[in-house]
């Protein structure tokens, strides 16, 4: 195979931690072998003979365990001096090349035939082939879509479920010829996933992907670890094991899928299930380990227990009878006491969570990674900060954060509302945007907007990883701005002034944003009256409340939309519905758009908009005009293992949205089929112009995901 190999071999292994504190990636023992060797092998059943392999992490260990080569593969090395992403490594370990380049992981575990994959990417002139593999869980990985020939049409990076649509996952082999390389530049770090291969698609360029049904497991956490190790010693990778470990021992109890290195000490009456332990571990009678991965030098006591993913650092100990719960790390040299009871590597009991810019962190701690990992994957340096009322000390405790992480500029602006602070971030030009909420926090971007689930799922990892910038005290200008809640309530009722005001009946059960309610109706033009039109407001919704009639949730917003038109504006379809009928425009990126999106999230804004309508309209008459639409809803389990199959089995019928999920448009009708990003169900919704249809429509492709379920049985 007259190629040039390439084995990335510079990541650190964030997600391995601690088992990767004191090694690269690269260098994690599987079956008594590190990750790395199983690509030289691979490279060597090919016939290849020569490879470089890119350095960052501890470069100096990766040379000292493979010197010039294994296994017949001659190895050279290309260390960077300072981090220049993905593929600017490998553009700087390939210089001068004139045929095809193969890029392999060196610390992911695959099988794939070479042979094979270069075959189709020649047969096709590619330009670039990825190699491809379906997955039941997509959401670590990019997603990659192709057409019925093998070209990539769209890239999905590590998306969450809202977003996939295919299980389709890129396992990070790559054949690339001279004018991909081309088009890295040498002035600035470039990465493959995020930026050359959506550039190429942009170039039209043939970019193509092979789907390949070998073993393929990019040993990302420990959980992917266990499972590499217990497929090695099953059979299952078409690699041969050099070392299997200890098998069995008389006093203990060990499974076929765990490996016991020869020189660890197992005490009497010990339980090992789905485990791996390490050079010179010690594990003490009674002991029970259940898929936990025990260091090298590491001491496990009398009847402790260590349970799923959870991991024992090099020379570390768990006392007798001391307790690590699943996914709880301790790390190198630690020594915990009898009994003690571990539930995290930080030993707090929930994780930072970030979902859509709405995020969770219930520790001090955690609130200040959480800031710092909003300043660094969000790019924010400027930002306004805001609290509920109800979360003065999360308040204080993110201020001080933002300040040691070295945010430039922070405006500290008290109480408030989403609607507020999307409006001080844009007043501001600030970079980004942070409400304190009794329930958790809200970020923005600086369009006032919450963060994207792409930018959402970067912040939540880092923030977990903990893979901070640095502390920088004392840089950061902190301002006040007292005059921004008047500053809001004036814009807000300039916007929406109207010459003879409605009559309106308040139902508010917040007191600040009652009060703040009551102004910018007067401003506006209104007047509260026990007998005016019924409005219920709250911080990001506003709703017409009558005694004759329940409005749907759908009459609720096309009400709002009626409001829009009669202003002589266009309307988008800023909540997501998915109905874009009646002259409803899909979300774009358009000014107007983005003004419309801060609308939504702010219940005043919606109120005073709703009030210009009742101004000249009686609720009654404005309902009148609403378009004939109904929405029907169905909601289907479907297990996250299953999401990408099944979507995947509807692009035949439906297309992918930019804002996630499929649709499908049936004459008048319309249908939308979303993944839940968090719990384990299909939305699937219908709009047409009677129940009928829409029940029909619904119950069609609620039939589909069925039917899909059912034959991943």
């Amino acid at each position: 195979m007259s190629i040039q190999a390439i084995i990335m071999a510079g990541g650190a292994g964030t997600r391995l931690r601690p088992l990767t504190c004191d090694l690269p990636k690269p260098l994690a023992p599987l079956c008594g072998a590190p990750v790395m060797d199983y690509s030289l092998r691979l490279l060597q059943r090919h016939g290849i003979r020569q490879a470089t392999a890119t350095l960052w992490y501890r470069p100096d260990d990766i040379r000292a365990r493979f010197g010039s080569g294994r296994h017949g593969v001659a190895l050279s090395y290309m260390t960077e001096t300072e981090p220049v992403g993905t593929a600017g490594s490998v553009l700087l370990a390939a210089e001068g090349a004139s045929s095809t380049v193969l890029v392999l992981s060196g610390d992911g575990l695959t099988g794939v035939n070479l042979d094979a994959a270069l075959a189709f990417h020649r047969a096709r002139n590619a330009a670039a082939t990825l190699v491809l593999r379906h997955v039941d869980i997509p959401l670590p990985y990019g997603v990659v879509v192709t057409d019925g020939t093998g070209r990539i049409q769209r890239f999905i990076e590590k998306p969450d479920w809202s977003r996939v649509v295919s299980s389709l996952v890129n396992t990070g082999v790559y054949l690339l010829e001279p004018e991909a390389l081309a088009l890295i530049p040498r002035d600035r770090p470039f990465d493959f996933g995020k930026e050359l291969f959506p550039l190429m698609l942009e170039k039209g360029l043939p970019l193509y992907g092979y789907e390949s049904d070998a073993y393929w497991c990019d040993v990302g956490g420990p959980a992917a670890f266990l499972q590499a190790q217990a497929d090695l010693l099953a059979g299952k990778t078409g690699f041969s094991i050099e070392d299997p470990g200890i098998r069995s021992i008389a006093c203990a109890d060990i499974s076929a899928d765990s490996y016991v290195a020869d020189s660890v000490r197992i005490g009497k009456g010990a339980v090992l299930r789905h485990a791996c332990v390490l050079e010179d571990a010690v594990i003490g009678p009674g002991a029970h380990i259940d898929s936990a991965i025990i260091c090298p030098r590491a001491r496990v006591g009398r009847g402790a227990e260590l349970h799923k993913d959870s991991v024992l650092g090099a020379g570390s100990a768990l006392g007798d009878f001391g307790h690590l719960t699943a996914g709880a790390s301790v790390w190198p040299g630690i020594m915990l006491p009898a009994s003690a009871a571990v539930t995290e590597n930080v030993r707090q009991r929930e994780p930072v969570t970030v979902c859509q810019g709405k995020g969770q962190a219930f520790f001090p701690a955690q609130q200040a990674q959480l800031c710092g990992a909003f300043l660094q994957e969000a790019s924010v340096r400027t930002l306004a900060v805001m609290q509920d009322g109800r979360s003065a000390a999360a308040y204080h405790t993110v201020l001080g954060a933002l300040t040691a992480y070295g945010a430039e500029r922070v405006w500290m602006l008290g109480r408030g509302t989403v609607g507020m602070l999307a409006h001080a971030v844009n007043a501001l030009h600030a970079q980004g945007g942070l409400l304190c909420r009794a329930d958790g926090f809200l970020l923005l971007d600086q369009n006032g907007l919450p963060l994207n689930s792409k930018v959402s799922a970067r912040v939540e990892a880092t923030a977990l990883r903990q893979e901070l910038p640095a502390l920088a005290p004392g840089s950061t200008v902190l301002r006040a701005h007292a005059s921004l809640r008047a500053d809001y309530l004036r814009f807000l009722a300039q916007a929406f002034v109207c010459e003879k005001g409605a009559r309106v009946s308040l139902l508010c059960k917040d007191r600040f944003l009652r009060a703040a309610a009551k102004q910018a109706f007067s401003l506006a033009g209104h007047t509260l009256a026990g007998d005016g039109i019924p409005l219920v407001l709250e911080e990001e919704h506003a709703r017409l409340l009558l005694a004759s009639r329940e409005l749907t949730p759908l009459q609720q917003w096309l009400l709002y939309a009626h409001a829009l038109q009669a202003e002589g504006l266009p309307v988008y379809d800023s909540q997501d519905w998915g109905w874009t009928g009646e002259g409803i425009l899909p979300c774009d990126g358009s000014e107007a758009c983005i003004t419309q999106q801060r609308w939504r999230q702010d219940g005043l804004a919606q109120a005073l908009i709703l009030l210009q309508l009742f101004a000249r309209e009686t609720p009654e008459e404005a309902l009148l005009s609403l378009p004939e639409a109904v929405h029907s809803a169905l909601d289907i389990p479907c297990h996250p293992e299953e999401k990408g199959h099944v979507l995947e089995s509807l692009l035949a019928d439906a297309a992918p949205r930019p804002q996630g999920g499929l649709a499908a448009v049936r004459g008048n009708a319309r249908a939308v089929i979303r993944p839940d990003p968090v719990l384990p169900l299909l939305h699937i919704s219908a709009f047409a112009r009677d129940t009928e249809h829409a029940r029909e429509l619904c119950d069609f492709y609620a039939g589909k995901v069925r039917s899909a379920l059912h034959e991943r049985l």
